[in-house]
C-alpha cells in the first residue's frame, strides 16, 4: 500500500535527508486473514539491521523491517522492552550512523514509546492519522499511550479535523495536516464529459475491509445494474462477494500502475461506515479522486461534510443509487474544474513543505 507515510518519508529522501523508513511495529494481534501467514513470514525474513535498498526509491532512503511483538498482551510487551525494542533502537542508530534524527511517529502504542526512548530523537514529531482507539482489538490503554505520545511529542500534526479537536486538549498547538496527491499521475485521467453523463461504472479504490467499507451499499449498486470496480488489497470479506457478476475486483495495484486501473470510471465511491474508527479518518484518496475530476459519491463522514460543494454525500444504498442516477443533471464544467482546481492546491508537496517548515522552527 502507498499511503501517508510512504510518500513522506519519499519526500524526505528525495529533499536530501538520509532517511530511515521502518515498518509498521503493529496495532493488535495478527487476525486469522489468509495472508497473514505470509505477512507474517516476510517480517521474519526481512528483519535485520542491514535494512533494504529498492530501486523504486531515493538512494538515501533505507526501509527497515523490525522483528517485535504485537504490543498487546503483557508477556509481548516484556519481550519487546527486554528484547526485540533495544535491538530495534540499536539497528536504527547504526543505519542513522549515530546521528540523533527526527523521529515521526505513527502507531501510540507501548512499542513506539519504547522505540522513542532508545532511539533518543533530537525531536518528534507525532502524525495522528488514525482514531486509534476506534480499531477492533487495539490494546486497551491505547488511549493512555497516546496522551503520553502527545505529551512527549515536539510537534502534534493531525490529518482531519476530528482528530485535531480530538487532541487539542493535550495539544492545543497541534496542527492540521491533511492528505495531499501527486496531481499530474491522476491528472492523467481527466477527460470531456460523455455527452449523456450517465454513470454506469463506479469505483471504489484502497483497502477492502467491512471494518470500514458499507458492502451493503457495494451490493445494492450491483443488483440496481451498475458495474461496481474495486481496486485494493482486503481484510474480512464476505465470502464470493468479489467474485460475483458485476463485480470486477482488480486485486491489489502499485501506486505506479493505479491510472490505468480506474480508467473508464464514471465516478468514484467512497462508501465508508460510519463508526469510532471512521469518525477520524480524512480518506487518503480523496484529492486523488478529485484530481481526475471524474464525480465522487461519498458517506457523510465529518471530513468529507467539509468538501460538501466537491463530493457528492449519500446516506444508505438508497442514498447512493438516486445521487448516482442524477448525476447527469447535477453534473456541470464548472463541478468538474472546481475540484480539478481544490486537488492542484493539495498536492503533497505543499504538504511535505509545511510540514517541514514546522520541523525546522521547532529545531
Amino acid at each position: 500500500m502507498w499511503q501517508r507515510h510512504q510518500i513522506l518519508a519519499t519526500l524526505f529522501a528525495r529533499a536530501g535527508y538520509q532517511t530511515v523508513y521502518v515498518e509498521t511495529t503493529g496495532l493488535r494481534n495478527p487476525s486469522l486473514e489468509p495472508n497473514t501467514a505470509r505477512k507474517v513470514l516476510r517480517r521474519i525474513l526481512f528483519a535485520g539491521s542491514k535494512g533494504r535498498k529498492m530501486p523504486e526509491i531515493p538512494p538515501n532512503l533505507t526501509v527497515y523491517s523490525p522483528l517485535v511483538a504485537p504490543p498487546t498482551w503483557k508477556v509481548f510487551r516484556r519481550l519487546n522492552h527486554a528484547v526485540f525494542v533495544p535491538r530495534v533502537a540499536r539497528d536504527l542508530r547504526r543505519l542513522l550512523n549515530g546521528v540523533s534524527p527526527v523521529a515521526i511517529a505513527y502507531p501510540p502504542t507501548r512499542t513506539t514509546l519504547d522505540i522513542l526512548s532508545g532511539l533518543k530523537p533530537r525531536l518528534t514529531v507525532y502524525d495522528c492519522s488514525e482514531n486509534y482507539e476506534g480499531f477492533p482489538k487495539v490494546p486497551r490503554d491505547v488511549t493512555l499511550t497516546e496522551r503520553e505520545l502527545l505529551e512527549r511529542a515536539d510537534l502534534v500534526s493531525c490529518t482531519s479535523a476530528f482528530l485535531l479537536k480530538k487532541v487539542r486538549s493535550v495539544r492545543p498547538d497541534a496542527f492540521l495536516s491533511g492528505p495531499g496527491v501527486d496531481y499530474d499521475h491522476f491528472a492523467m485521467l481527466q477527460r470531456p464529459r460523455s455527452p449523456s453523463g450517465q454513470v454506469r461504472t463506479v469505483c471504489f479504490f484502497g483497502h477492502l475491509s467491512e471494518e470500514r467499507v458499507d458492502f451493503a451499499i457495494l451490493k445494492d449498486l450491483v443488483k440496481r445494474g451498475f458495474d461496481v470496480r474495486l481496486v485494493g488489497g482486503t481484510g474480512r470479506v464476505e465470502e464470493g462477494f468479489l467474485a460475483s457478476s458485476g463485480v470486477d475486483y482488480r486485486g491489489e495495484v502499485s501506486h505506479a500502475d493505479l491510472p490505468a486501473a480506474l480508467d473508464g470510471t464514471d465516478a468514484f465511491i467512497i462508501p465508508y461506515r460510519i463508526n469510532a474508527l471512521t469518525l477520524g479518518i480524512s480518506p487518503a484518496k480523496i484529492y486523488e479522486c478529485l484530481a481526475t475530476g471524474i464525480p465522487i459519491v461519498a458517506t457523510p463522514l465529518p471530513e468529507l461534510e467539509r468538501l460538501g460543494g466537491y463530493v457528492y454525500l449519500a446516506e444508505g444504498a438508497e442514498g447512493f443509487a438516486e445521487v448516482l442516477r442524477r448525476i447527469p443533471r447535477l453534473e456541470t464544467e464548472k463541478r468538474a474544474c472546481a475540484r480539478i482546481g481544490l486537488a492542484r492546491k493539495n498536492s503533497w508537496m505543499a504538504r511535505f513543505e509545511a510540514l517541514e517548515k514546522e520541523i525546522w522552527r521547532k529545531l
